[in-house]
């Protein structure tokens, strides 16, 4: 049984995926199966998938396997593509990489399991960089700073230089950490029962904040080990870009919606609210900013109600009397 089951979901993407799995198959740590899920991809991007995967189950053999999904116009999604790939590892441990992004470090695999071997963590973080194009992107934006943090506490690191780290220091961030730099216990994986296939976007986030609900030990080791290319938001090609805002913003909610009303642990319980009302003034601002002055009173008020202030009160009264005002004089748009 291999120590890792590296699970890369893809779709329409050939030469992108090559890079990924070249970036995965470049790692020092020798002990991993690589399971490859095909999220439908359309027909004429078979041969190519089929040509690259070819070449590479010459060297991996049996640590390849590659999996089809029978097409769908929008996929099945990022949820269940994870979720199917899991379901076929035999790893004790599982991680993921999108299949736009890369691993940058060949000794993350090989940190990891040092780390892990010693302490038998449920968790294991590190951190990414994020890219548009050729130039970085300002950060924090995941868990960047949680060693910093650490240190200050004066937390000291263990085997291969990994931290012990616990809900509330997860909390106390802004970002949550990505699916391409999470390891995960797959037997922890499998009891919190996956991904959410219901969410299309921001199911990492889900996804992380049911497992550190859940876990008993969690490990995080600064080294960056992976890239992060912001989809192009003029193209569709990503699960981030297909997605209307409102729509990703519903998703969001129902994500949020669980950690407040599921969480074990009341900072995770507290970060739902927070960022809950946060979702709610987005919505609100964006349909004030339509016009659409009901639905901008709907939602300033379910704001106002998650995240009170003295700013979202009179927003909250002003969009709803600008609705009233519209429903009572006809012709006025």
């Amino acid at each position: 049984m291999p120590f890792f089951s590296v699970i890369l979901a893809t779709r329409d993407r050939p030469g992108l995926f090559a890079e990924a799995l070249r970036s995965v198959l470049e790692q020092d740590h020798a002990d991993f199966e690589v399971i490859v899920v095909n999220d439908g991809s359309r027909p004429e991007h078979r041969p190519t998938y089929e040509a690259v995967l070819a070449e590479v189950g010459e060297r991996r053999g049996g640590r390849l396997q590659a999996h089809w999904l029978v097409h769908r116009p929008r996929g099945h999604g990022q949820s269940y593509a994870l979720n199917f790939g899991v379901s076929q590892a035999t790893g004790e441990y599982v991680c993921f990489l999108d299949d736009d992004d890369l691993w940058t470090d060949p000794d993350h695999l090989a940190r990891a399991a040092g780390a892990l071997s010693t302490t038998r963590a449920d968790l294991y973080m590190a951190n990414q960089t994020a890219w548009r194009g050729t130039v970085q992107a300002p950060g924090p934006i995941w868990i960047e700073g949680l060693a910093a943090m650490l240190a200050k506490r004066g937390v000291v690191p263990g085997g291969g230089g990994a931290l012990p780290v616990g809900v509330p220091d997860l909390m106390g961030l802004s970002g949550f950490c990505h699916v391409n730099t999470l390891v995960v216990r797959r037997a922890l994986y499998e009891a919190v029962g996956g991904m959410d296939e219901a969410i299309r976007w921001e199911c990492d986030r889900d996804l992380f904040l049911r497992l550190i609900d859940a876990a008993e030990r969690m490990l995080h080791h600064p080294a960056v080990v992976a890239r992060h290319n912001i989809p192009d938001p003029s193209k569709a090609a990503s699960m981030t870009t297909s997605l209307a805002a409102l729509e990703r913003w519903l998703y969001q909610l129902r994500a949020l919606d669980k950690a407040c009303l599921f969480a074990r642990h009341p900072a995770i319980r507290a970060h739902g609210r927070q960022h809950k009302a946060y979702t709610l003034k987005r919505i609100a601002e964006e349909r004030r900013a339509a016009k659409d002055w009901p639905a901008a009173a709907y939602y300033a008020r379910q704001a106002l109600g998650a995240g009170p202030t003295l700013k979202w009160a009179v927003f909250s009264a002003y969009c709803s009397g600008v609705a009233f005002l519209r429903g009572a004089l006809p012709g006025q748009g």
